[in-house]
């Protein structure tokens, strides 16, 4: 029996006549309203089936997010806050939000955009120029003789490759490609570090460690916990950052195999995991997961 947990981040505060459509969750609104001061406002759609739901912001879209704002009331229909920043720097904001089947969600980090003023119509007409004055309304307008522009080729995709902390190659996609799956063939190995930049690294054999058997990353990249025996015995995984840092823990699992989504660990990377049978500490080991290079 397959279950899979997935997590998302969402924030949370009713706005009573707010001016705009809200967003349903997982996605949200982020609005920029000046003198340092930004809306967070969502709709939710699963009723008292959230359970929990905080809002976080960072510097960076990946990393770095501290909780700014915890409901009382997650359950509300319809939810939001006004944060006050002490500077005015540009801030990522996302929502994380748990229901009551277990399933932890974060949102994509978004910026605060800004309010679009309204359209307004120009009424009053000078009449001493009204002869020149142009009527645009809306989205309409009639061009003349306006030269048709040449779309220029978009140039090459080129994928920067480092050895340790120099640049080793630059390579154009397609050629990146067979590059790529040379190297899938050996044993080295390559990092994603951006999007158009990977880090070669080669193989060392002081480097090796044992795969887990019971907590591995399946063909898909997501991690897969396989437990032959859970239907007879309590098991707990916990999983960490490198530095020691929980980040969440499943407990009392009871399914032989479970996925858990990419998005729940936050970032790519190695994240090292503690697994418990009956509360006894069975295995402890690290997973790597590695990032998407689309």
């Amino acid at each position: 029996m397959m279950r899979r947990f997935s997590l998302v981040f969402i924030f949370p505060l009713f706005f009573a006549g707010l001016g705009q459509a809200q967003t349903i969750l997982p996605d949200f609104n982020a609005e920029n309203l000046g003198k340092n001061k930004v809306r967070i406002s969502w709709v939710n759609n699963f009723g008292n089936r959230c359970i929990q739901l905080n809002v976080q912001a960072s510097k960076d879209s990946l990393k770095g997010y501290r909780t700014i704002f915890s409901t009382e009331s997650p359950q509300l229909p319809q939810n939001g806050f006004i944060y006050v920043q002490s500077f005015p720097y540009k801030m990522f904001y996302r929502i994380f939000y748990i229901l009551d089947s277990n399933q932890f969600m974060f949102s994509a980090p978004k910026i605060a955009g800004d309010i679009l003023p309204p359209v307004t119509q120009t009424n009053k007409v000078d009449n001493e120029n009204k002869d020149t004055l142009q009527f645009v309304e809306k989205k309409e307008m009639q061009v003349v003789n306006a030269e048709i522009p040449v779309k220029k080729p978009d140039p090459p995709r080129i994928i920067s490759i480092y050895k340790a902390d120099s640049l080793f190659t630059q390579l154009e996609y397609s050629v990146y490609k067979k590059f790529r799956d040379s190297v899938n063939k050996r044993k080295d190995t390559l990092l994603v570090l951006g999007q158009n930049e990977v880090q070669l690294k080669p193989f060392d054999p002081a480097s090796i460690y044992t795969p887990s058997i019971f907590v591995l990353i399946n063909q898909n990249g997501f991690v897969k916990l396989n437990l032959p025996d859970a239907a007879s015995k309590k098991y707990k995984v916990v999983f960490y950052e490198l530095d020691g840092k929980k980040l969440f823990s499943i407990n009392n699992i009871s399914d032989t195999a479970i996925t858990i989504d990419k998005t729940d660990f936050i970032h790519a990377g190695w994240f090292k995991f503690e697994l418990y049978e009956n509360e006894k500490l069975i295995e402890r080991n690290k997973i790597l997961l590695q990032k998407d290079l689309r």
